[in-house]
Formats: structure tokens, C-alpha cells, sequence
């Protein structure tokens, strides 16, 4: 990679202007607008995954009763759509206005003073705070070695957190602990891999103590700091979608190991607290919980939500009388209302409907068959860990500017609340689109692939459907106008609209990983159209089907209504050409510039020092001089080069002669 790397994705910017909402057209069967039935063609440039299919042990595709592979219309239907709203500009449909980030506290510059141990006393639900039982202050509080806690166990079953314990004390230390219902103490386990990586260096784990709040009376904790710990513990490794995918959803406790041995076990982080469990809370001057974390070395909440970081007109619509242009193609539903009658009054069923896509010319075959029953359209393979996505990563996901580039603070400028967003909170950064790369089957092997370093709780065994595969859908629509028909074939293919010879859409699954390019092309003689009052003997104008004549009426029409999105355009075309950028160089941010994807060694998989090193933080070292990391951004679309440094180790160094930004306190969730 020489010494350089492309994130997997991107962001399209949002337009300048909210979309256009309008009334629907209805269901009524005007019969001045057009029906009719698209056939598509869609061929695989890249394997196309789409999970849950099969067994864990057998993975498989989706098939038909007969064996035929197929890609579920619902896929189509997902895909086309998150394009359609790119397109015209449409609301934001799947997103969570509510959502703020969690961060880890940095060790080197949280401190545990005030932290009390609580037991949870009572807790009914995630949407009600739990009442908590403080244990008493301690001025020297004595900690468990691990070998302790083995012998405690007593030859029994792994001591849990939570378990009170009659300990022994010789000068002061812990010698001995014995398990015991009305025992002084009470024990609380973290994970061994948290403490081992506290200081850089391995450590001997060692279990806190607190003596048990015997007469306490249960505190309960505010509304707001228990929000605050819900955003929080959202980003917790616990509830990563590949770790809960692991174990039954039941399982309260996890195994803690070291140096080779269950030594105990710890609770699984959750939005629901367990009676018994140990917990950490600061007490405001008048006794009152003011935090609440699930270890010493927590995390911490950001602040201004996803909704507060886009203008309100892209928020998803709600009322069915004014949609924005893809909800009056696609549908509307009330998703705050959930199903109450509310909601179901507010909801607009959509225009089209999708077929499956059904196989109906395989690739070629290779001369080292594999796969799923060795079908030439299939491959399997093991797949790296898949993480979910990172919105708190502020240097990627926020709009940042040249006063915050290269520049620091306290807490780091990438989290939302920090002096970065000040005085106005930063911008999120647009719609999220992944580069389509021409993969050879080495490029998509070495990023795909699970390598030995892997740990077998994260990777999983998976069927794809095989570059170079041909599949064959319908899709009806009804009672569309001719702009809307141009716009929905305008998704279809957008080749068409932006002038660009050869570009790709993403279906299904994998995409950081290169899955899921297809090239959609409609076939005219599979395809009709007609008025819909033809169908009732109404006299209407002919129809026809000219589709680079729809497309046509629907770009002068965004041209002269909606210039604003027009002008995204050119950057849409930009993410979907397979060759904007080299497929070698994309990778996750890679943390050895001496390695190659084809060796990819565990230290190049490793890119905590890339997200360490451009966080923008800033402390100060004893000569006085300002220190830290600046904030290194993710380049914009726009930008001509789309490389980011590989960063080997992560390592403070002199900030430049630049604004400091003011400092920022937090104080909450704004």
C-alpha cells in the first residue's frame, strides 16, 4: 500500500435545500397517470451476500423450491431506494434522530477519584432508572489477586460479580476469601483484556473489594443520568451485532479469563441492570447519583443528537400528505407511532413492487470448484469480523473544518460535544456511500477473508452469490406521473441520468468488504406501460416506454425545481464508478505501512494507532509545550486524492501554531 490507504466508504453531502414535499397522488386509479411492469436485468460485477439463509454450520443463499438462487425483492427494493433518495434528494428514512455517541474514557487522562461501588438493588426495565444501594466510601479500598478469586471459588463453579465474600487480612492486604451469603464484602469482575491493556503493559489482574452497603437505603437514579447511560453503553463490545450473535440473548454472565484460565466472571453489558450487580456512580455535594458507568474505566456520553446535526426538512416524513419525492414512490411509514391507529393514518402505501430476482445465467465456472454444493454461482468462505458502523467517529462522519483540522482538544475535537462544536454543533457529513472497486477474487479474498489472528467469536462462515452472475426480475408500479416513472428508472439505472458510461449500485450485504456491485439495466421488450384509466375503457393518451425520454423529463424537471440536488449529482457519479479509486488500496485504517493486504498480519489489521493518532486531542507535557494528536479528517468526495496515511504507532507530537479552540466543559447531553 505504500504507506497509504482508502477508507471503504464516503459521504454524497447532503444538498443545500430540504426536498420538496407535496401530496401524494393516492391509489384512487387516476387515470391520467401510468401503471405498467419492468423487467431488469441485474448482473454481479462482485459477489452479492445476503445472509441468514442456511445454518450457521451450512450457510446457503436464498433459493427457490426448485434450488434456483434468487435475491429477495426486499434487497431490490432497499437498495433502489437508498439511491432514489440520493437521487432526488429525499428524507432521511432509516435514521435515528435520537442517536449520541458513547466513547471509551482514555486511561491516561480519566481519573477514578469519587467513583463509589453501588449494588443494584431493583431495576423493572430499560425505560425505568434502577434504584442502586451505595456502598460505603472506602479511603484505601483493597483489591482481590486473581489467584484469589480462583481459590474462592472454592473447587465450585467460577465466583461471580456480585457474590459476597468473608475476606482475611494480613497487614492490611487480602490473604484469603471465602464465598458467603452474609459475607462483608462484595466483589466486582471486570474483563481481564481491559486491565491487561491499562498502562500498555500486562498486568496481575486483581478483582476490586467493597465492604456490602448492609442498612443502606436504594437511591434512585435521575431520568437524565440514566439516558446518559444508555447512549453510553450502546457502544459497549457486549452488544456488537457479531458478539450478541455469539450467545443465547438469556445469558446474564460472561466468562473472565487470564493467563489461560476462567478465573471468574463478569456481567454482560446491557441496557438492563441485574439485582446484585455492582455498578460505579459519582455522588453530586448533596448526595445525589450524578453518573452511573458498569466499570471503573468507562465510557462517557457525547452530546447534540444525529437530528440536531441536519436541518430539520430531512428528518423522515410524517404526515402522509406531505412526502418527499421518494415516499410518494415508495411509501411512508409512521415509525414513532409504531402500530396505533396513529400511526396507520399517517402511513402511505407505496407505488411499486418488487420480484425477486431469480438466476437465470450462472457464471462460468473455475477449474477449483467450491462452494455451496459446488454450483458454479455460488462461493463460500469465512468471513473477517464485520463491525457495525462508527457515527461517533467525529473526524470521519462530521463536518470539519479548517479551523478544526489539525488542531486539538480536551475532550478529543472527533466527539460530538467537544470545542469543535462550538460555536454551532458540526454538520453531519452526508449520505454514506461505499466505493465500488473492479476485485479480482485476491483483492476481495484478502479483505474479506478471516485470517489466522482472527478470534472465532467474530468471524463467521458464509455463502455469496458469485461475480459474473446474470438474474432477471419484475417490478410493478401503479398511478406514477411521468417525472416520478423517470425517477424510479433514473435508480435503475443511473447511468442513464449522470452521464457516466459504467456505474455500479450496491445490493445486500459485505459492502465494506467489496460485496454487492451490480450493473440493473431495463429491458424494454420484457417491459410495457399504459394509462390506468385504459385498463377501466377510459379514452387516455398512448404510453410508452422510452426510457431515456422519462429520464430526460426527470432531470429537467430536478434541473428547474430542485438545483440544489442537481449539484450533487456529479459527486454521486463520483462514489458509484468502480475506478475512483484502487481497489489495493481500500482498507479498513490499516497500522502497518511495512505490511500488504496479501500478508495482512494482525499488525495490519490492527489500526488502533490511525484512530488514537487523528482523534484531536491535546494535553499538555511538563516543559509547557501544547501536545497531543491533531484531528485528521476524512478527505472529502470532492477531493481529488482520496489517501489517508497509514500511521504505524500512535505518538504524541508538537501541535502547530494554530487557534486553540475554546475549551468545552461537558455538561450533558445537549
Amino acid at each position: 500500500m505504500a504507506g497509504t490507504f482508502v477508507n471503504p466508504y464516503t459521504f454524497v453531502p447532503f444538498p443545500d435545500a430540504p426536498p420538496n414535499r407535496a401530496r401524494p397522488h393516492g391509489h384512487a386509479g387516476r387515470s391520467e397517470l401510468l401503471s405498467g411492469t419492468l423487467k431488469v436485468t441485474i448482473h454481479t460485477e462482485t459477489g452479492v451476500l445476503i445472509r441468514g439463509f442456511g445454518t450457521e454450520e451450512t450457510p446457503d443463499v436464498p433459493r427457490r423450491a426448485d434450488g434456483t438462487p434468487f435475491i429477495p425483492g426486499s434487497s431490490l427494493k432497499g437498495a433502489l431506494r437508498s439511491l432514489h433518495e440520493t437521487i432526488t434528494g429525499g428524507c432521511l428514512r432509516v435514521f435515528d434522530s435520537d442517536f449520541v455517541p458513547g466513547y471509551r474514557d482514555s486511561v491516561t487522562v480519566n481519573t477514578t477519584r469519587g467513583l463509589r461501588m453501588a449494588i443494584v438493588a431493583e431495576h423493572v426495565s430499560e425505560d425505568v432508572p434502577p434504584t442502586l444501594l451505595v456502598c460505603p466510601d472506602e479511603d484505601d479500598p483493597p483489591t482481590l489477586h486473581h489467584d484469589l478469586l480462583v481459590r474462592a471459588a472454592g473447587g465450585g463453579p467460577p465466583l461471580r460479580s456480585g457474590e459476597r465474600l468473608a475476606v482475611t487480612f494480613t497487614r492490611g492486604r487480602p490473604d484469603a476469601a471465602y464465598r458467603d451469603d452474609e459475607g462483608e464484602w462484595v466483589v466486582f469482575i471486570s474483563d481481564a483484556k481491559v486491565r491487561d491493556a491499562a498502562g500498555g503493559r500486562k498486568r496481575n489482574y486483581r478483582a476490586q473489594l467493597r465492604r456490602y452497603p448492609v442498612g443502606a437505603v436504594a437511591r434512585a437514579v435521575p431520568d437524565e443520568v440514566w439516558q446518559d447511560f444508555l447512549h453510553a453503553v450502546d457502544g459497549a463490545d457486549d452488544l456488537r451485532t457479531a458478539q450478541l450473535a455469539k450467545r443465547n440473548p438469556d445469558d446474564v454472565f460472561a466468562d473472565v479469563t487470564f493467563q489461560g484460565r476462567v478465573i471468574g466472571q463478569r456481567h454482560y453489558a446491557s441496557r438492563r441492570l441485574h439485582e446484585g450487580q455492582p455498578v460505579w456512580v459519582r455522588l453530586d455535594s448533596d448526595g445525589e447519583i450524578e453518573s452511573l458507568r458498569l466499570s471503573m474505566i468507562w465510557r462517557h456520553p457525547g452530546s447534540v443528537s444525529a437530528g440536531e446535526r441536519v436541518d430539520p426538512g430531512f428528518h423522515a416524513c410524517r404526515e402522509w400528505e406531505s412526502l418527499c419525492p421518494s415516499c410518494q414512490v415508495f411509501g411512508s411509514a409512521d415509525t414513532e407511532g409504531k402500530d396505533t391507529p396513529k400511526a396507520r393514518q399517517n402511513s402511505y402505501r407505496g407505488h411499486v413492487r418488487f420480484s425477486d430476482a431469480v438466476l437465470v445465467k450462472r457464471a462460468k465456472s473455475k477449474k477449483k470448484k467450491g462452494g455451496a454444493g459446488k454450483d458454479s454461482a455460488i462461493a463460500t468462505l469465512k468471513l473477517a469480523p464485520l463491525g457495525t458502523p462508527k457515527p461517533g467517529s467525529g473526524q470521519f462522519y462530521l463536518v470539519n473544518d479548517e479551523r478544526v483540522r489539525g488542531n486539538a482538544g480536551t475532550p478529543p475535537l472527533r466527539e460530538w460535544g467537544s470545542a469543535a462544536d462550538l460555536p454551532r454543533p458540526r454538520r453531519l457529513r452526508g449520505r454514506k456511500h461505499y466505493w465500488h472497486t473492479e476485485l479480482g477474487s485476491s483483492p476481495q479474498t484478502y479483505r474479506a477473508k478471516a485470517r489466522p489472528h482472527h478470534s472465532s467469536e467474530l468471524t463467521t462462515d458464509v455463502a455469496f452469490l458469485r461475480k459474473g452472475n446474470t438474474f432477471s426480475a419484475t417490478l410493478v408500479f401503479t398511478d406514477l406521473d411521468e417525472i416520478q416513472l423517470g425517477g424510479l428508472l433514473a435508480a435503475l439505472q443511473p447511468s442513464t441520468l449522470l452521464g457516466e458510461e459504467k456505474v455500479w449500485q450496491h445490493i445486500g450485504g459485505g459492502k465494506p468488504f467489496g460485496f454487492g456491485a451490480c450493473t440493473l439495466t431495463i429491458d424494454p421488450s420484457g417491459s410495457d406501460v399504459w394509462r390506468t384509466g385504459a385498463r377501466y375503457g377510459v379514452s387516455c393518451p398512448p404510453a410508452k416506454l422510452d426510457v431515456e425520454a422519462l429520464i430526460g423529463q426527470f432531470r429537467e424537471w430536478m434541473e428547474r425545481h430542485c438545483p440544489e440536488v442537481v449539484q450533487t449529482w456529479p459527486l454521486l457519479a463520483k462514489a458509484l464508478k468502480p475506478d475512483t479509486v484502487k481497489a489495493d488500496k481500500v482498507w479498513y485504517p490499516p497500522g502497518d505501512s511495512s505490511s500488504s493486504p496479501a500478508q495482512a498480519s494482525e499488525a495490519f489489521d490492527t489500526g488502533f494507532a490511525f484512530w488514537q493518532q487523528t482523534s484531536g486531542t491535546e494535553y499538555q507535557k511538563k516543559n509547557g509545550k501544547r501536545r497531543g494528536n491533531p484531528l485528521m479528517a476524512l478527505p472529502d468526495l470532492a477531493d481529488d486524492d482520496q489517501e489517508l496515511p497509514i500511521i504505524d504507532k500512535a505518538d504524541e507530537c508538537d501541535l502547530p501554531n494554530q487557534q486553540r479552540l475554546p475549551g468545552n466543559p461537558r455538561g450533558g447531553r445537549r
